[in-house]
């Protein structure tokens, strides 16, 4: 298994557990709570960066 996929596992595992916890972080901390859309925004960038590493494993 190529290490961009390792990678990849690891984010998805990262995005899940933040989904859980109602908390996600870029450069700070963005609480689903307080700042509804910040949180989903950068769910959905780090979801994407995921997807990306089975996408770049082929390169």
């Amino acid at each position: 298994m190529q290490w961009m996929t390792i990678l990849g596992i690891l984010l998805l595992i990262w995005v899940i557990y933040d989904l859980m916890t109602g908390k996600v972080w870029l450069h700070r901390a963005f609480r689903r709570t307080e700042e509804p859309k910040g949180y989903w925004v950068v769910m959905t960038l780090w979801f994407v960066v995921a997807v990306s590493c089975f996408y770049w494993d082929g390169f």
